[in-house]
Parts: structure tokens; sequence; C-alpha cells
């Protein structure tokens, strides 16, 4: 029976996927008038260290952003969902009972290439797939021929594109993003703008404020982005009057709002992925969540275990008892940053130049009272802290 159509599976780590890789679909693409591509993602290489992959949904997610605007190219879970080590030999076999009467070709790497028949069964895909590569450079483009002979006498069909290919590496891209240079130029904006919103392949035992800032503006709008800055300005401010680290009111400040503008089912995603319990109240007071899972995102995934800092982005909102003063100052500090304009910002702003306790109590009273006018519950948190500060400023007194 005629085969119909022609589709071409393009699998590999794309860790992470890079315009290298999107430019060698299109060419296959047009060379071959492919009907589609296929990009999959592995679960896990049998032939490369996967100990710097990060997780198969992060990789799934970038390949889907980096060729969303080709309608050729189609993501595919299918190793991903199989899960284990992803042999090539058992994708073909899934795939021809997919696509029946299509004729399969198989693209991969120049090393993958010269290293094929060590692979998993290697004569068996041979007679499922025709075998596709390009050249990692001018080179190994003789040693490409000699092994494509090799294989064709074994029965392969082997195509063999010698066409100039970029010299991108994935490896090239985490180097980069781990020393903090520019990957702008080697994946698409929007692959960059997962890469940071999601703190991924980065250094997470130096701190680093112009990273920190590059996050920020991949998470938020640019409203949002100009208020954690100035919260941060502010934060600095307070710690240097009142004697907390001006360094780590700085990083709170900045990391303050990490998830505000985050959806709410990825909030919920992110605390029930680091085990984090809501309270009753918390479950069905959603305006609380930013701080939870800030907090959690601040300590698990950019990777700053400092108590301080995790509790004064955890309690920026609400507040408690027995707060540290860094954490007073964030909380205060997120209520009279500069952009801030509502009425009573200026009484707020005077008070923290005379006591921390006052301008505490001045914020507290604010948001009590506003949830107390909606009918709205209050956390205990914000209650216990209240009760605090008033009764400390009735000892003073």
């Amino acid at each position: 029976m005629k085969k119909t159509r022609k589709i071409a599976i393009y699998g590999g780590s794309f860790n992470p996927i890079h315009n290298a890789h999107v430019n060698i679909a299109l060419l296959f693409i047009k060379k071959l008038k492919l009907d589609k591509l296929l990009l999959i993602p592995t679960a896990e290489s049998p032939h490369k260290d996967n100990s710097e992959m990060v997780s198969a949904q992060a990789r799934l997610d970038m390949c889907k952003l980096a060729v969303k605007n080709f309608k050729k190219i189609e993501v595919s879970d299918i190793e991903i969902k199989r899960e284990g080590k992803s042999y090539t030999i058992d994708t073909l076999t899934e795939l021809e009972k997919i696509y029946p009467d299509t004729e399969l070709y198989l693209i991969m790497g120049s090393d993958m290439f010269m290293t094929f028949l060590e692979w998993k069964n290697p004569e068996a895909i041979m007679s499922k797939a025709i075998i596709c590569t390009v050249p990692r450079d001018d080179d190994n483009i003789t040693a490409l021929c000699e092994m494509e002979e090799k294989y064709k006498a074994m029965g392969a069909k082997t195509i063999v594109l010698d066409v100039k290919k970029s010299d991108v590496s994935s490896t090239q891209i985490r180097r980069n993003v781990f020393d903090d240079k520019s990957i702008s130029k080697l994946v698409c904006e929007d692959v960059e703008r997962y890469i940071f919103a999601n703190y991924i392949y980065m250094n997470k035992g130096n701190v680093n404020y112009t990273r920190f800032q590059a996050v920020l503006k991949s998470r938020m709008s640019d409203k949002r982005f100009i208020h954690s800055v100035a919260v941060a300005d502010e934060a600095v401010r307070l710690a240097k009057k009142y004697g907390a680290d001006e360094e780590k009111a700085k990083i709170a400040g900045l990391l303050h709002d990490i998830t505000k503008e985050t959806p709410h089912d990825e909030q919920v995603a992110l605390m029930e992925r680091f085990n984090i319990p809501l309270t009753d109240l918390e479950k069905v007071s959603q305006k609380l969540w930013h701080a939870i899972s800030g907090a959690a995102f601040v300590k698990y995934i950019i990777g700053i275990d400092d108590e301080d800092i995790c509790n004064a982005i955890r309690y920026h909102t609400s507040g408690r008892a027995n707060m540290s003063v860094l954490e007073k100052c964030i909380f205060i500090a997120d209520f009279t940053s500069a952009e801030r304009n509502y009425n009573g910002v200026e009484e707020m702003r005077n008070l923290s130049n005379k006591s921390l306790e006052e301008a505490m109590r001045y914020g507290l009273s604010f948001s009590i009272s506003d949830l107390a006018s909606k009918c709205a519950a209050i956390d205990p948190n914000a209650l216990a802290c209240y009760n605090e500060v008033v009764l400390q400023l009735a000892a003073k007194k």
C-alpha cells in the first residue's frame, strides 16, 4: 500500500530547546516536503548525563513556546508519558500504530548519527524510519558521509543534508544562564522569559540583583515591577534607620510580590508541590496566597534559604506576632513605597520615620478595618500582630 504521508520525528532532551533546533526542524520540513514534524522531548535520555536535566514538564513547555507559530511542527509528550529511558525503537513502534500508511523520518544530531549502532535495536529502527542528520560543523561532513555508506550497506535509508549548522548548543545556553550572560540571540523570546520566570539553570548560590530584576520582569507587569523596586528601596532605607540587614531588606523587598500576578491555579500547584498546608481561612482568602506561594518560590526555587527573608515575604501582607525588624520593614515598605498614593499614605510615611510599631499599628488598622467593612474574614496573624503592637506602644507610654 502506498504511504500517503511524510512525518519526521525529531527527538532530544531539548534542555533547553534553542533556535538551531527550530531551524533544523524547518529545514527538514522544507527539504523533505513533510506533512508534519513531531518534536519529542525525552523523559530520560539513554545517551546523555541527566544530572543537569530540568523537569520533563519544563522542557515540554519550552518546546511548545518555541514552535507555537509553526503549523507543521507538533510537540508530542509520547516519551514523557511513557516515562523511564526514552528508547527510539519504542517510540517508533507506537507511532506506527498512531500514523499508519506513513513514511517516517528520524532526525538526529550528528553525534548521535555517528554512534547510532550503539542504540537499542538499531537494525529495527532502520527498518521503520529513514535516518536523517545535519553536520555539526564543516569538519565532520566527511565522517558523516562515510558512516552513511556503512548504514546503507546494512540496508538503511539515510539523508545527510550538507548545510552549515549553527554552533548553538543547549550546554552553552545553560552555562550562559548560570553565568548571568545573555541568551537572547540563542533562544526565542518566549523561551527566554520562561527560563527566567521559572528560575531554571541559574546559579542559586549567587545573589545577583540584575538577575532578580530579570526574573521579576518575566513574571509581572511593568506597574508591579516598579512597585517591587520601590519597595526594595524603601525597605533598605527603613533597615538602615532601624538596624536591620540592608542586603536582606533589598532582596525581600524586590521579591515580596514575585507570585502576585501568577494565576491562582499555579500558586496552588506551587504550594502543593512543596507541601505547604493552608488553614481553612487561607484556602478561601486568595489575596493571601501570593505571600505564601511567594515565600515558597523564593525558598525552594530561587534557593534563598534565609528564614528572615522568607518570613518577611510570607507575612508582608498579614503581619504576625513576634515579627523581626526586617519583617516589619518589608510590611511597612509595601505600604509606603514611593509610588503609593492612597489616602493616608503620607501619615503612614510620617509614622514610619518615628516608630516601626506606630506605622505597623496604622497599617494594620487600615487593613483590618477595610476587611471588616466588607464583612470579610480577618487573618488571625493580622489580629495577633495588631494586638501585639498596640500592647507594645501602650507599655512604652
